[in-house]
């Protein structure tokens, strides 16, 4: 067992880039994408086109249409644009699932390239990078009883924090926080996520607990007006881009 130092950032002036202007090299950096479901219902069939059986298999499996759609946009979003990464066509990428059933490309030609993706409300969140990563993002649901789940989730004083004002963004903004560093170290969300530190500053938290060995840095940002993003990446990445897309 060691100590690990988490570092946790909040990014108030991001700005999102037109995906044109991305060059899809990743050379000790992030690319942070974001998608939004709505505006790409209109080429679900070019994204159909791309899925594999398994993927369109898991797709038919959803009840509601909404849900279904979700699943396909993100698949194929996630496909083109890995495919650029790696210089393959989208539907030639590869998955499977590796260490803690945290999933990632499969295909031989693979020079280092990770992923994570989340979505919530009417945006997807991905984010590539050639270092292990996690990605979270929460619609801000001002109906949802966050209360009770503060006391098995966080720790005495982020419940304070909390509670002191603007409470749904903030719970949401912790929330992504400790979920973008479950997802990066495929530890899963169980009972000791009250011990996972997810307020702003620099922290200190034990490897076994953490199921990591190295550092991280976290930035949570917002993705619009009603979703919050963090991304969990290793600190020595030099840059990090936020990239809008529309297919």
């Amino acid at each position: 067992m060691s100590i690990i130092k988490i570092s946790i950032h909040y990014l108030n002036d991001i700005t999102w880039r037109d995906a044109l202007e991305c060059d899809f090299v990743i050379n000790n950096s992030v690319d942070v994408w974001r998608i939004n479901i709505s505006s790409n219902l209109s080429v679900l069939n070019d994204f159909l086109a791309i899925i594999n059986p398994g993927e369109l298999a898991r797709a038919n499996r959803y009840y509601h249409t909404k849900d279904r759609n979700r699943f396909i946009v993100s698949r194929g979003a996630l496909r083109i644009i890995l495919g650029k990464y790696l210089n393959h066509a989208p539907a030639a990428i590869e998955f499977e699932i590796g260490v803690n059933k945290k999933p990632h490309i499969k295909n031989p030609g693979n020079t280092g390239i990770f992923y994570n993706i989340s979505h919530a409300g009417d945006w997807i969140l991905l984010g590539v990078s050639n270092a292990i990563i996690g990605v979270d993002t929460e619609q801000i649901n001002y109906d949802y009883n966050y209360q009770d789940v503060l006391k098995d989730n966080f720790s005495g004083e982020e419940v304070s924090y909390i509670n002191q004002t603007l409470s749904f963004e903030r719970f949401f903004t912790l929330w992504t926080r400790k979920e973008a560093l479950t997802k990066a170290t495929g530890k899963g969300l169980d009972s000791d996520l009250k011990l996972i530190p997810c307020l702003e500053g620099v922290h200190s938290a034990q490897s076994d607990v953490m199921s990591s060995t190295h550092d991280w840095l976290i930035n949570t940002f917002k993705v619009n007006e009603h979703n919050l993003g963090s991304v969990a990446i290793n600190p020595g990445t030099v840059t990090t881009k936020f990239w809008d897309i529309a297919f």
